[in-house]
């Protein structure tokens, strides 16, 4: 598996490490040349975004950043799962 991006949220502290530069929010893994070169792993490198704040708006960056083309009548919007609602 090669990961070109992930969608992360605010759970954890990120590190870029060849940056040395650690935050915590909500951010977005992007694979790079200089990660991999570096012997880390693909996605290692991630930068902060206010861009979504739960997993169906991240759904809908990942649709709207990587380019994907929906079918029409597409369902987008991930279904509540567990627990109460």
């Amino acid at each position: 598996m090669f990961r070109l991006r992930r969608y992360n949220g605010k759970s954890h502290w990120h590190t870029n490490k060849l940056e040395h530069f650690t935050f915590f929010d909500y951010h977005i893994h992007q694979a790079t040349q200089r990660y991999q070169e570096a012997g880390l792993e693909e996605d290692a490198y991630a930068e902060p975004t206010d861009l979504y704040a739960d997993l169906n708006d991240a759904l809908q960056c990942a649709v709207r950043d990587c380019g994907f083309q929906l079918p029409p009548n597409n369902q987008l919007i991930l279904p509540f799962v567990g627990g109460e609602s």
